[in-house]
């Protein structure tokens, strides 16, 4: 199981960061190059320079520009950098992008989107983003449905949306309903707890019928 850190925007931030773990990381255009910046209107650390210091799990590429994931697999393919996913590609890009033969692209789902349209692109993108923006409305039989496609899934910790006090209420319902998650972005204090409370716990109560790699 994966466990992804998240807003990794620094290349210093990024080599106190423990190999084991993934990234999630904002990616915008200033000036025809590609720089790594959460918010518009403003500078920050190139993409390269992250490249450069990567030796992490998966990089999660947050596009915050519209067009720019050719430029940024372009890169990727010069770091030799293998393990990663688009987050938040427009739909147009998305099609694009699997249509190519792209599948390293995530689908999102939440209250506001909808299992139909991530099932749509079966066989073409390799992740669902669960997000939670009110509430975790993941059940068990769509995160079934969702495996069975093919499909992984990352669940974002509700800390992101400024919501951690359901942190450990999602915990015992994703524990409660068995639900096999891929991975987890959250904020790197969080990673132990999670670990903790819940890979721990979900890997006792479905090794008898699933394994969590």
């Amino acid at each position: 199981m994966k466990f992804i850190a998240h807003r990794i925007n620094d290349p210093q931030a990024l080599e106190m960061l423990s190999p084991e773990y993934g990234v999630e990381l904002d990616l915008r255009d200033e000036g025809g190059k590609l720089i790594c910046r959460h918010d518009p209107f403003g500078t920050g650390p190139s993409f390269d320079s992250i490249c450069q210091k990567w030796r992490h799990d998966i990089m999660v590429l947050n596009i915050k520009s519209e067009r720019i994931e050719q430029a940024v697999l372009d890169t990727l393919s010069q770091y030799n950098i293998k393990n990663y996913f688009f987050l938040d590609s427009s739909m147009p890009m998305v099609v694009s992008l699997t249509e190519s033969g792209e599948s390293s692209v995530a689908l999102r789902y939440s209250e506001y989107e909808s299992i139909e349209t991530v099932l749509r692109f079966t066989g073409q993108a390799d992740w669902v983003w669960v997000d939670v923006f009110t509430n975790l409305t993941l059940t068990a039989q769509d995160a079934m449905r969702l495996k069975d496609a093919g499909f992984k899934l990352c669940l974002v910790c509700p800390e992101l949306q400024k919501q951690p006090e359901k942190r450990p209420a999602y915990i015992q319902y994703l524990l409660k309903e068995k639900i096999v998650l891929d991975a987890i972005c959250c904020k790197q204090h969080a990673i132990d707890e999670w670990k903790a409370s819940y890979l721990v716990e979900i890997q006792t109560k479905i090794s008898d019928r699933l394994p969590v790699t």
